[in-house]
């Protein structure tokens, strides 16, 4: 069946058929960033939580900046890590202090 003959059916344009909406580039508003940025070259060991919570912004907000802007701190990498060797215990028996 055509395509065409469907749309005359259903009264339809065959133009909003073929339809596809177009995602708007992101627009990031300036008085939201700059202060994002200045703290970030303070402290570029910040993330995005600790800058949110700093200066008082919503997190998914200072995220989505940090995203768009390539502001991303690298995560750590799992796995073994050093730890602080503990001393052995100097009590003779147990239940001492």
């Amino acid at each position: 069946m055509p395509i065409s003959k469907l749309c005359r059916w259903f009264d339809v344009p065959r133009r909003t058929l073929y339809y596809r909406p177009q995602k708007a580039a992101p627009k990031l508003q300036p008085q939201l960033v700059e202060p994002i940025k200045e703290m970030i070259e303070e402290n570029p060991s910040f993330g995005y939580r600790t800058v949110a919570g700093l200066l008082g912004m919503n997190k998914n907000t200072v995220q989505r900046i940090f995203q768009l802007k390539g502001w991303q701190v690298k995560k750590r990498p799992v796995g073994f890590r050093p730890r602080v060797q503990a001393l052995p215990s100097v009590a003779a028996e147990p239940n001492q202090r």
